[in-house]
C-alpha cells in the first residue's frame, strides 16, 4: 500500500501593513492632524494627549523590516524566515487587538470566570458628567469601581443575602456608535453571587409585568399611536409652542452632538 500523501504545512505569508488605507491614512494626515488639533477639535474632543502620537508612532512601525524583526529557523529543514516586531496595542492596530482580544477571551475562559451564569451589563454616564471623564481619564476608573459596587449592592438586594461576592469583569468605552465622546461600561457579571461557603446563588429573574405596568408602553405606542397608554401620565401633554426635548432630532442631526455645561467651567490638568 503506497505510503499517505504528507500533510500539508502552513506557508507564512507576511502581511503587509503599509498596502492598507489605515497605515495610509495615519502616515499621511497625523502630523497635519496635530497641528490643527488644538484650533479645530480640542473643544469637542478634548486636549491633544501625547499618548496618541506614541501609539500611532507604534502602529507605523508595527510589522515593517525596518523597525527590527526576529529569524525563524526551522532546524529540521533549515527553512528560515524574517517575522517582523509587532507593536502589540490594542484597539488602534486592527492586528494587534484581534490577537490580544483572542489572547484575552481564553484567559477568561479557561482561568477567570467560575462555571456559572453569566450577563452582560451596560452602564451609561449622564451627558452633564462625560466632559469631566474627558478631561480626567482616571475618573473613569473610579466610576468602574462605583459601577462594581452598585451591581453587588444590587444582587445582594434582590437576592436578600447581604454577604454574597458576585464576579465582575469592567470594560470601560469612550465612544460611541458615531464615534463621539460617550464614554460608559460594558461589565460581565455573573448571574448572582457567592456565598462565603462557596455557594451560588442565582440573581432572580426580572418581573417584566411589572416594568411594563410602571411605565407607558413605548414599543406598543409605535406601532399604535392611537392608543391609550396603561397607566396616567404625570406630566400634561407639551403645548405646541414647547421646546423639543434633549435628544430629539433637529434638522436630521440629534441634538446631543455637543454638549453644554452652562455654567460649568472645567479646565485641563495642570
Amino acid at each position: 500500500m503506497p505510503d499517505a500523501a504528507p500533510a500539508a504545512r502552513g506557508v507564512y505569508k507576511p502581511r503587509r501593513p503599509q498596502a492598507s488605507p489605515l497605515f495610509r491614512l495615519v502616515s499621511d494626515h497625523l502630523h497635519r492632524l496635530q497641528k490643527v488639533y488644538d484650533d479645530r477639535f480640542a473643544r469637542e474632543y478634548g486636549p491633544w494627549r501625547p499618548v496618541v502620537a506614541q501609539i500611532a508612532d507604534k502602529f507605523l512601525a508595527c510589522g515593517v523590516l525596518d523597525h527590527g524583526f526576529a529569524r525563524i529557523r526551522c532546524d529540521d529543514c533549515a527553512h528560515e524566515y524574517l517575522l517582523a516586531f509587532s507593536c502589540k496595542c490594542r484597539y488602534f492596530c486592527p492586528s494587534c487587538h484581534a490577537k490580544r482580544l483572542a489572547i484575552w477571551t481564553r484567559w477568561l475562559d479557561t482561568t477567570l470566570l467560575a462555571p456559572v451564569p453569566h450577563r452582560q451589563v451596560v452602564l451609561t454616564i449622564p451627558k452633564r458628567l462625560r466632559a469631566y471623564c474627558l478631561y480626567r481619564r482616571r475618573l473613569l476608573g473610579e466610576i468602574a469601581w462605583v459601577a462594581a459596587r452598585t451591581v453587588t449592592a444590587a444582587i445582594r438586594t434582590l437576592t436578600g443575602e447581604r454577604d454574597l461576592a458576585g464576579g465582575i469583569v469592567a470594560c470601560p468605552q469612550t465612544h460611541g456608535s458615531r464615534a463621539n465622546w460617550h464614554p460608559h461600561l460594558h461589565l460581565l457579571v455573573t448571574d448572582g453571587g457567592f456565598r462565603p461557603d462557596g455557594t451560588f446563588v442565582t440573581w432572580p429573574a426580572h418581573d417584566t409585568a411589572r416594568l411594563t405596568r410602571r411605565g407607558p408602553p413605548r414599543a406598543e405606542a409605535r406601532h399604535a399611536p392611537h392608543a391609550r397608554p396603561l397607566t396616567p401620565r404625570l406630566s400634561p401633554e407639551p403645548g405646541p409652542d414647547a421646546p423639543p426635548p434633549r435628544g430629539a432630532l433637529r434638522r436630521g442631526r440629534p441634538s446631543h452632538r455637543r454638549v453644554r455645561l452652562g455654567p460649568v467651567r472645567i479646565a485641563p490638568p495642570r
